[in-house]
């Protein structure tokens, strides 16, 4: 289930950074007087992908913590056996 998380975040972070990239290049091409709606969609763009690797980050972080639980639990199992 983690794996499935991370990777589904990490698809919408490129997915979102490759909208970020074509705001940007339409941002060079757009005159001044539009350029204020076109802003707020890059800063939103830009909000979520900082919210996306905030929990991608939260899953890999708990997922170090689930990895050393079972290694410590499969180490005390192995103990116990001898």
């Amino acid at each position: 289930m983690i794996d499935k998380l991370f990777r589904r975040s990490s698809q919408q972070i490129i997915e979102l950074e490759e909208k970020l990239d074509k705001l940007l290049v339409v941002e060079t091409t757009t005159p001044e007087e539009y350029r204020d709606g076109l802003y707020e969609r890059i800063e939103s763009t830009i909000d979520r992908i900082v919210v996306l690797r905030g929990r991608r980050q939260f899953i890999v972080n708990n997922l170090i913590t689930d990895i050393r639980e079972m290694e410590e639990y499969e180490h005390k199992k192995a103990n116990n056996n001898k």
